[in-house]
């Protein structure tokens, strides 16, 4: 093939004048620029220090050389000629032919011979390689010298082609170069290259192989050889490119002979690349001799097949020109024969002929199109058919593995015949049988198991099948007949499509249907064939079971029993070994079906096939070989996810299908008064203990046990929530928990922290005899809890929250008829069901393996699983009302393990420690608790000292501990009375962690409110409880002093009031202080703490309180880091309340509008202000009978003086002129008024400072108002509580808000809730329920203490009219805005917090009755089985919303303790509420700060105005800080003074403590480093030194 013209050779065009040269010459005058020079400036810088010692326009050859003169050059360029020659000394000659080098570039010259002759034998091999080099450049200037003659270029040809040395080839082979124009123009020498560049080629591959070889030995040293080698090739395809015409016959033939040689010997890629290319070019721009065609055509074959992904494109670019050009045919038929090689031929390369086959594919691809012949089928196909017939049982494994590769792309090539409709609708023309048959021994090598060549086999075959699938419904019927034929033979490589083809074909003809003779005959066929061979794809045998499914229902009713039994049971009997896990669920789902409608018989043989899979032991659920040993592709079926957590949740084991289909069973046998349910509950109870069974299957069994319940008749439901999702995240096993899990990297840090958290030696743990596995092993595996390898691979959890779907249907929502948990009539049982028909449940057998389960620990997914929903189930206690022995073990087991820290630790790879099975463990106990009835008194006092070896012993586990301790106040009084002591002693030590404050002050408010429990109290006892409360106030000012100096060290500053016989506690610092949702509010810690402080005050015996004032004033009072002493708003209000308390145990009293009789005279009223109180006395003027109200920030109280006057002696004067005597005026005179009463109270010679001086308020309406808003604020702190009552399965705010009634519980809970109270005329607040029109009711209930009441917002007593509210608005408008509701829940269905949409409810307490009752039972039950019985409470917050009550999670209460306890967890939470909606605006101030912060607004008003005219008020007036630092600077007085002011009976009246208040946000300060004779803040609030 002639080259294209525009590839034709052309002579090199004149190279352009430049500058350069003649910047570095430009002196030089003679001669001109030929081109511009390409010099180094080193190069150029000698050239010019050359040719500057002389000048001229040309030069001649010396007398020792040619006679002939060279023309042209720079000046003096003769005297750089003579420099030249071989006379010349060797290093002058070098530097001279380097010059003149660049004289022949640069210039135009004459002779260039002689140029070269001079310069010749510089190139001999004896010269130095520098020599060499420099005659070979300037060799090679001279010969690219566009004015050679056709001799010159001759001769300089004989020069290029001499024998040189072997390291200066590149230099010979560019001068060649240059010299043919990169091969463009072989003028003068057209016959002699080409054998010249064959030898080269032989030369030097010889020499590249020879320098490979011992680059391989010596693993160093440069391969020139390969680079020269390289070149070469690149200069004969441009050669081969431009001149291939000048080739003759027998010089073509040893060139391309000598190519091709190379090709087959060499093993280096790059040398088959230049070869193929050179190839390429003698195809593509000259022509292939026929002598070397079959040569080359198999050469091309076998790089087309071994180096298909580098040199794919350029083969086939050789191998389509040949194809195209004359010799297509020939070709074709040297195609052929290489794979049917003629008698007496050798066998081909396997690469040629895999090179052939895959020529044979792009031919059936291009299909005559754009030049290429057609491929000729018949005989194709027969070649294939001779080439694939060899005896394979008597070859090597790689000569079989070869043709195995071969079959491969056989395959390939036929399925290309598919591809194309054209070829394709040629194919129908075809016989199909030798293709057939060539595909059927290709399916022969298909027989190695997990082998990459019998995979693309069984890919390639499955593809051909999928290009007959669309062509089949319109081939004839023989065809069709045929395709059916070969798709039953291959079966096992039939995709879904063909396969339903297959079975379709079936169906249409009606063969497994009755209608036909041989239906049944036909169906065990397509049994045997499509679903027994478990190497079937999934859904084909799904298929199929769904046809004998369809053909069971056909002739359930036509065919007698034994037929539908022989049909069903064969295949329901293949769930004993199905390995499939669809396949299994299917067969589990038909089974399941059919038990619904089956006899006892057929059931049993049912039941007896899921206890033997069970029983039997467990095989991997993945795809297996077929059974004739053929491989079945992969990509047959659909892929599946396994590599992710949510994959591991999903996944099931068989065992686990199979337990699932139990499951279905019970839960639809509930109802039925068979023996179904029982049998299949016995053997889910088998599958839940068996160690032996699959982790999965033992959860899904626990999944249905741990979801039993029962009412209170003792019928069993099933509930299909598990109701322990908020315990789950202390085991990590929710989504939101898994985020701060742990990691696997961290498994030294967690040895470390085991370490510390463990109470024993590792040594002492107990261990488990179950093997922890790797995940891929998993699901015929178990987790060990502990033991020697619990350190592994991180297995994806089993069950998490929220997960699928834990039950495999939906469960009854009523309770069932016949199964119960207990052995018992009752006399509420369905009307005509005998106790025959009654069926108990074996839940003490359940509890057992609970219990079995703890004691000896094994799979950590189930152990995990047990520990997590026990709890919850235990609440339930008409479930295990038959097994109270395994409940006494069960307390048993868990106190022992817990002191003897012998439970299970949690693997290593599963991020969490030991203190997290100790803290569901304490929850199960607390549980537990509530079944104390049956405990013996010693065994109730172990649960309470296990609970407090709790607090402290691990971390997290406090919380929870403090907890149950108060759920054992009002359970187990006498057990924690016992204990209470070290109770208090343990909180004491823990009180560091500031986590805990909040539980342990909530704990210590709780124990206030029962004196029962803490009747023994001592004084050391009540000491580390106020001790407790100061420890948490320092904690909170501590913050607050940090908070205010954020570039100051913070530590924890200490008061230093600690001491004397009080405890002594660590202070809080940041470096023991485990940030928590408490610390984000201290406030409610500062509220607790005094609220704390005040109550247990007020539990003082009276003559006991006055020993505590002393220590606990001191302690209210801190110093700050400036050290000065503060006392905060709060501080002040409590030594107000405990002067108030501190002698007195009578109720508040009450103000005596009659004190005075019209006798007495005028009533004349005047008020003071006393230190921090108002004092206002009213006299009646005539008798002198006074009632005395003092109005302090914690109280108000009322005191009737009347002064006791004698008769007067006769001898003595009247007090006034006539005013005795007249006994008419008695009654209007004035002989008393209300300053005298107030002097009364003061020494007539005591100086009093200024600032402690009464102030007298005016008495005008300003004043009177004042005084009577401070007497609305009321003196206890008031909160609101929504109560509502939920009916039997009510579910919507609008039919909840409507009930008007609830069940008995309910209103005996009422009752103890609090005091029924007549709302209308009420004078307290009713916290917004109308006290005029009866609007909101007639009643509401109330509690009330000395320093707080509640008011209750009760649903069911305020009035209903659901025709003009429908939507109950009345109701929700009180409700709705309280922080805090109480739900009491008798829906029976779990409440949801947004029932009832408020953006102001935070807290919803919820109560649920222990065991599902309806209300009519609920009102048949009499007042002392309401007290017995127990009920769920839990605190449900609003999302954002801290969870800190004791009932955050669930906690069971009795009856008689279920007021009392909801009540407080109301009243925290209430107060919680209150301190966290002010968190972002300002703090929550207490009725007594507030009547506080009114009495320092009169001071601040009116103790400028009392001042003396002389004295200069400022300018705009007394802050609040300045108030009471005014009040304060009294007492820096002489001892004298001080002691004066104590021993005078007016300090009562002066309210000393009342002096030195202020608000919490001005705390008040004074210098603790001032006199030494003054007092501190603490001696002058001390008023029991006054008493």
């Amino acid at each position: 093939m002639s080259p294209p013209h525009d590839d034709s050779p052309q002579t090199p065009e004149s190279k352009s004048t430049s500058s350069g040269l003649a910047g570095v010459l430009k002196s030089l005058a003679a001669g001109r620029l030929k081109s511009s020079a390409s010099s180094t400036p080193s190069a150029a810088g000698s050239l010019s220090r050359t040719l500057s010692r002389a000048g001229g326009g040309g030069g001649s050859i010396p007398e020792n050389g040619p006679t002939s003169r060279v023309y042209g050059g720079p000046p003096n360029f003769e005297q750089l000629l003579k420099r030249l020659q071989p006379l010349q000394p060797l290093t002058e000659r070098i530097a001279a032919a380097e010059s003149t080098r660049y004289v022949v570039e640069g210039y135009s010259l004459s002779n260039v011979m002689g140029i070269w002759s001079a310069a010749k034998d510089l190139t001999d091999n004896s010269n130095p390689a520098e020599a060499r080099k420099s005659g070979f450049d300037l060799l090679t200037a001279c010969a690219k010298h566009s004015d050679l003659t056709p001799l010159e270029r001759r001769q300089f040809f004989e020069s290029i082609s001499s024998p040189w040395h072997r390291e200066d080839f590149h230099l010979q082979l560019n001068a060649l170069v240059e010299l043919t124009s990169h091969g463009k123009n072989l003028e003068s020498f057209e016959t002699v290259v080409v054998p010249l560049l064959t030898k080269w080629l032989n030369d030097w591959f010889e020499a590249s192989s020879n320098a490979r070889k011992s680059k391989a030995t010596k693993s160093h040293g440069s391969l020139g050889e390969e680079t020269n080698l390289d070149q070469l090739f690149k200069y004969i395809t441009e050669v081969v490119k431009f001149n291939f015409k000048a080739f003759r016959e027998q010089d073509a033939v040893a060139f391309l002979g000598q190519v091709l040689s190379i090709c087959k010997k060499t093993t280096v890629e790059v040398d088959i690349k230049n070869s193929i290319f050179v190839v390429d070019a003698v195809i593509t721009y000259g022509d292939v001799p026929e002598a070397v065609l079959r040569t080359t055509v198999e050469v091309l074959c076998g790089v087309y097949a071994s180096l298909q992904k580098t040199l794919s494109k350029p083969t086939w670019n050789a191998i389509g020109n040949i194809l195209r050009s004359h010799l297509g045919q020939k070709t074709l038929q040297v195609l052929l024969d290489i794979l049917r090689p003629q008698l007496g031929q050798l066998e081909q390369n396997m690469n040629t002929i895999r090179g052939s086959v895959a020529v044979f594919k792009k031919l059936f691809k291009e299909n005559g199109a754009n030049g290429f012949p057609f491929a000729p089928f018949a005989s194709l196909m027969d070649a294939l058919a001779v080439c694939l017939k060899k005896d394979y049982a008597s070859m090597s494994t790689q000569r079989s593995r070869d043709y195995a590769r071969l079959s491969v792309e056989v395959l390939e090539a036929l399925a290309s015949l598919f591809e194309s409709k054209e070829m394709l609708d040629f194919m129908l023309d075809e016989e199909w049988d030798g293709l057939f048959g060539i595909i059927c021994q290709c399916s022969e090598r298909a027989t190695v198991p997990d082998d990459l060549l019998s995979t693309s086999i069984s890919q390639t075959i499955i593809q051909i099948i999928r290009y007959l699938e669309p062509v089949t419904k319109g081939l004839d019927p023989v065809h069709k007949e045929s395709v059916m034929d070969f798709f039953m033979r291959m079966h096992a490589y039939l995709p879904l499509p063909s396969t339903e083809q297959l079975i379709e074909y079936y169906a249409d003809e009606q063969l497994c249907y009755p209608s036909n003779e041989h239906w049944l005959h036909n169906t065990n066929r397509l049994i045997e064939v499509l679903f027994m061979d478990r190497s079937k794809l999934t859904s084909v045998r799904l298929r199929v079971l769904n046809i004998v499914k369809d053909v069971y229902r056909t002739i359930l009713g036509i065919c007698a029993p034994d037929v539908s039994r022989g049909l069903l049971t064969p295949i329901v009997s293949t769930i004993s070994a199905e390995s499939d896990d669809t396949i299994l669920e299917a067969l589990v789902d038909l089974a399941v079906s059919v038990v619904d409608e089956a006899d006892a018989d057929l059931f049993d043989v049912i039941f007896s096939i899921f206890h033997n899979r069970l029983s039997n032991g467990e095989s991997t659920s993945t795809a297996s070989p077929s059974s004739t040993g053929i491989w079945v592709s992969p990509f047959l079926e659909p892929s599946r996810p396994t590599s992710s957590a949510a994959s591991a949740l999903s996944t099931s084991s068989l065992s686990n299908i199979v337990t699932k289909g139990l499951v279905r069973i019970f839960l639809r046998s509930i109802n039925s008064v068979s023996t179904k349910a029982p049998k299949a509950f016995d053997e889910i109870l088998a599958v839940a203990k068996s160690d032996g069974a699959e982790s999965d299957a033992r959860l899904t069994a626990m999944k249905l046990l741990f979801r039993l319940r029962s009412d209170t008749n003792h019928a069993i439901i099933v509930i299909s929530s598990s109701e322990s999702e908020g315990l789950a995240a202390s085991l990590c096993r929710t989504v939101e928990s898994v985020s701060n899990r742990t990691t696997f990297e961290d498994v030294p840090q967690l040895r470390a922290s085991r370490a510390e958290d463990a109470g024993t030696p590792r040594s002492s743990r107990s261990t488990s005899s179950a093997q922890q596995q790797s995940y891929m092993s998993r699901s015929r595996s178990t987790r060990s809890v502990s033991g020697p390898n619990r350190i592994g691979k991180p297995n994806p959890p089993l069950w998490m929250y929220p997960g699928p779907k834990a039950l495999p249907e939906d469960p009854p929502v009523t309770a069932s008829e016949y199964l119960y948990s207990f052995e018992v009539q009752s006399s509420n049982s369905p009307s005509g069901l005998s106790a025959k028909a009654r069926m108990a449940l074996k839940l003490n057998v359940w509890l057992e393996i609970v219990v079995s389960i703890l004691q000896q620990g094994g799979d950590w997914e189930v152990y995990s699983y047990v520990l997590i929903h026990l709890g919850t189930q235990l609440t339930n206690h008409s479930l295990f009302a038959g097994a109270i022995p395994q409940l006494k073990l069960l307390r048993n087991v868990l106190c022992e393990q817990i002191k003897a820290n012998t439970f299970h630790e949690p693997p290593i790879s599963s991020g969490l420690k030991k203190a997290d099975v100790a803290l569901c463990l304490f929850h199960v106990l607390t549980m537990l608790l509530s079944y104390h009835e049956h405990f013996a008194k010693s065994e109730e006092d172990e649960v309470v000292r296990t609970f407090l070896l709790g607090i402290g012993s691990w971390d997290r586990t406090s919380t929870c501990c403090i907890h149950a301790l108060s759920i054992c106040c009002h359970e187990l009084p006498l057990s924690i009375s016992k204990s209470l002591n070290t109770i208090l002693q343990k909180m004491s030590t823990i009180i560091t962690q500031s986590h805990v404050a909040v539980h342990i002050l909530e704990f210590l408010a709780c124990l206030a409110r029962l004196p029962d429990v803490y009747v023994n109290f001592r004084e050391d006892d009540y000491r580390t409880v106020f001790g407790v409360c100061f420890r948490y106030l320092q904690y909170v000012r501590d913050q607050r002093q940090r908070s205010s100096a954020p570039s100051s060290v913070r530590t924890s500053v200490t008061s230093g009031r600690q001491s004397g016989t009080s405890k002594e506690f660590l202070p809080l610092t940041e470096t023991n202080i485990t940030p928590k949702t408490s610390d984000d509010l201290p406030q409610y810690v500062f509220a607790l703490a005094y609220h704390v402080i005040t109550f247990w005050f007020m539990a003082l015996r009276l003559e006991d309180r006055v020993k505590y004032v002393s220590w606990i004033t001191k302690n209210l009072i801190s110093t700050d880091a400036a050290g000065k002493e503060c006392i905060e708003e709060q501080s002040q209000v409590t030594i107000d309340m405990m002067q108030r308390v501190a002698y007195s145990d009578r109720d508040e009293t009450s103000q005596d509008l009659g004190f005075a009789t019209p006798s007495d005279g005028t009533l004349v009223k005047k008020s003071w202000l006393v230190g921090l109180s108002i004092l206002t006395i009213e006299t009646a003027a005539a008798s002198g009978k006074s009632q005395i109200t003092k109005r302090q920030p914690s109280g108000t109280t009322h005191s009737i003086v009347h002064q006791l006057y004698g008769k007067p002696p006769s001898h003595q004067i009247p007090l006034s002129s006539g005013s005795q005597s007249d006994a008419k005026d008695a009654t209007s005179r004035l002989a008393v008024l209300p300053s005298h009463v107030f002097l009364q109270f003061f020494p007539a010679f005591s100086k009093l400072p200024e600032s402690l001086q009464p102030i007298v308020l005016p008495d005008d309406d300003v004043t009177r108002r004042a005084i009577g808003t401070f007497g609305r604020n009321s003196t206890v702190d008031g909160h609101k509580v929504g109560v509502i009552y939920i009916g039997e399965g009510q579910m919507t705010e609008g039919e909840i808000l409507a009930n008007v009634m609830g069940s008995a519980d309910y209103t005996e809970f009422l009752a103890g809730l609090g005091t029924l109270i007549r709302l209308k005329g009420a004078t307290f607040n009713t916290q917004g329920l109308d006290r005029e029109s009866d609007s909101d009711g007639e009643f509401a209930f109330g509690w009330r203490d000395r320093v707080t009441e509640m008011i209750f917002h009760i649903t069911t007593m305020m009035p209903t009219n659901l025709d003009h509210d429908p939507q109950c608005s009345n109701k929700k408008r009180h409700t709705g805005n309280d922080f805090v509701n109480i739900i009491f829940n008798n829906s029976g269905l779990p409440f949801k917090f947004d029932t009832f949409p408020s953006d102001f409810n935070y807290v919803n307490i919820v109560i649920t009755p222990e065991s599902r009752a309806s209300f009519v039972e609920t009102r048949l039950h009499s007042y002392q089985d309401l007290a017995k019985q127990f009920y769920k409470v839990q605190v449900m917050s609003k999302p954002g919303f801290p969870e800190i009550s004791p009932a955050a999670e669930t906690k069971i209460v009795s009856g008689k303790s279920l007021s009392s306890f909801v009540r407080l967890l109301a009243l925290n939470a209430s107060v919680f509420s209150l301190v966290w909606a002010n968190r972002e605006g300002g703090e929550y101030i207490s009725s007594w700060r507030n009547r506080l912060r009114e009495i320092v607004k009169l001071r601040e008003k009116h103790s400028i105005t009392a001042k003396s005219p002389s004295t200069k008020a400022e300018p705009s007036g007394p802050s609040a800080t300045g108030v009471a630092q005014h009040l304060l600077s009294g007492q820096h007085e002489s001892k004298d003074s001080t002691a004066n002011r104590r021993t005078s009976a007016a300090t009562f009246l002066s309210n000393t403590a009342s002096h030195r208040s202020s608000v919490l946000s001005t705390t008040t300060e004074l210098d603790a480093g001032g006199s030494q004779d003054s007092e501190s803040i603490a001696d002058s609030f001390d008023f029991s030194k006054w008493v």
